[in-house]
């Protein structure tokens, strides 16, 4: 899963937390883990020693912008990295 792909499965609250939208299975260190929907991460909370809130702002600020196409505003517009997400496995359910 891309960075971009990884990302699409969250979404920012104004608070600065990132929920999940979608279910994602990652690998830790005992095994697989599920990340369900709903399940939010605020900014300094680790997860598997990872401050994923710090790591989604980071990928979010990697995205493109691009504008709309009959000039209106801008809107972000996912990636094409091919990097692995948050540096842990990650698999599509």
């Amino acid at each position: 899963m891309t960075e971009g792909e990884f990302l699409n499965r969250f979404q920012r609250q104004p608070n600065g937390a990132w929920a999940c939208t979608k279910p994602i299975k990652v690998d830790g260190p005992s095994g697989p883990v599920i990340i369900g929907q709903g399940t939010s991460f605020g900014p300094g909370a680790l997860f598997m020693g990872l401050d994923l809130a710090k790591e989604l702002d980071q990928m979010a600020a990697k995205q493109r912008v691009a504008p709309m196409p009959s000039g209106g505003p801008t809107r972000m517009v996912a990636g094409t990295a091919s990097k692995p997400a948050a540096g842990v496995g990650v698999e599509l359910n």
